[in-house]
């Protein structure tokens, strides 16, 4: 029996509800005589870091412990046989298209058939992602829990999401009782939100938890760590000395290893926002999902509310693909003619095609009693947030995650 391989690259919030919509979903309902199909996810990490959380695990990791946001991702994949499903705890180095085939730091090649990249971004910090694994998570929290409880001077960069979220953490726990200083890097906190009056009333509630937020474009340049104490320069030529220094300043996509042609001027993958297909001509069963894709702003809704079109548009080309390996064989033997790479036209889509929701969707905690946020453009009152995601940054969701049942 020939095997279609998919491979896919990531294991977080793209590869993971992927995989489980592909092996529940999609493939059992696919029957092709004399073929079966096989997924191979490749990622750093045997751990799936809930980065939701991250914020109140850093601040106070007695809150929020480390093994509650740190999932072992086979886990989630154990009721599946070795033929169906297999995880590689690997690096992507380099996909040839022509080859097709995925080039590991460690674990040798793989071909596939169909391929999906879910490689998400990466952060100048450890505590954000296991871009570097799992343990250099670890260790990155491990560090800033030991010098945190002592420190005087605590500086967070950054003011989107991550870094105002921390600044709230640090604000409960801290504030008044060491000197917390926000650089937001720009205008005013949470900028990129079209509804200003929801950073607006972020600085408001963090002021009066104790953190002081500086405006006005400063932003650290420049970072040395000297012992105990953490030197910053600023873009305003000041120098800063910390005892502790949270860096929340913007990810960047981890799309290394993919062809150049592949990707945008900035990093990112092309891709059609629609169908969540590689968007480059000539390119055929290639896909992009979550935060590495050009579609995406980074949201957790351009995961959440992609997912069905992405699952309908591999079924589709998978449904249409009368020439797999399988039957490359029959046609090289009776020397055929016709084009075997490429795949039959799919069949007519349903409403699951991917619109992207362009209004503000965000919901930012302060803490664990209030925050700030905005619906569709509209700004939202703090019980909302709390109810929503200060509580407990919606850390039941993440075994959901992995086990693929959320």
């Amino acid at each position: 029996m020939s095997v279609h391989n998919i491979v896919i690259i990531g294991a977080s919030y793209g590869g993971l509800p992927a995989a489980h919509g592909l092996l529940k979903d999609v493939l059992p309902q696919i029957k092709k005589e004399g073929l079966s199909y096989k997924i191979t996810m490749i990622a750093p990490s045997a751990y799936f870091y809930w980065k939701v959380g991250s914020p109140r695990t850093i601040v106070n990791p007695s809150a929020l412990p480390i093994d509650k946001v740190l999932l072992p991702i086979k886990d989630g994949f154990k009721n599946y046989s070795a033929e169906q499903f297999e995880f590689v705890q690997a690096y992507a180095r380099h996909i040839d298209p022509m080859a097709k085939t995925v080039e590991t730091d460690v674990a040798g090649s793989f071909g596939y058939d169909s391929l999906l990249i879910c490689s998400g971004t990466y952060f100048s910090a450890d505590y954000w992602s296991t871009s570097n694994g799992a343990d250099a998570v670890r260790k990155a929290l491990e560090d800033i829990h030991r010098r945190l409880p002592q420190a005087k001077t605590v500086v967070v960069a950054g003011g989107g999401a991550a870094g105002v979220e921390t600044a709230g953490e640090l604000g409960q726990t801290y504030g008044g009782k060491k000197d917390i200083i926000l650089y937001s890097g720009s205008d005013q906190l949470l900028n990129r939100l079209t509804n200003k009056a929801v950073g607006k009333d972020a600085e408001a509630r963090l002021t009066k938890m104790g953190v002081k937020v500086v405006n006005g474009g400063v932003r650290v340049v420049e970072h040395i760590n000297e012992g105990a104490k953490d030197i910053l320069k600023l873009s305003n030529g000041e120098t800063v000395e910390a005892d502790v220094y949270i860096a929340s300043t913007g990810d960047k996509p981890n799309s290394q290893f993919v062809p150049k042609e592949w990707v945008n001027e900035k990093g990112y993958v092309r891709t059609d926002g629609k169908t969540l297909r590689l968007n480059v001509p000539g390119v055929q069963n290639v896909y992009c999902f979550g935060s590495v894709g050009s579609y995406s702003d980074g949201s957790i809704f351009d995961t959440k509310f992609a997912i069905k079109p992405l699952l309908e548009t591999i079924k589709l080309d998978l449904q249409g693909q009368r020439k797999s390996r399988f039957f490359y064989c029959i046609h090289v033997l009776e020397k055929r003619s016709a084009d075997i790479s490429s795949p039959v036209e799919p069949g007519p889509r349903t409403k699951n095609v991917y619109n992207k929701i362009e209004k503000d969707m965000q919901f930012v905690p302060l803490g664990s009693t209030q925050g700030v946020g905005v619906v569709m453009g509209f700004k939202i009152p703090s019980f909302m947030v709390k109810m929503a995601k200060s509580k407990d940054f919606m850390i039941g969701q993440a075994p959901k995650l992995v086990q693929g049942t959320g």
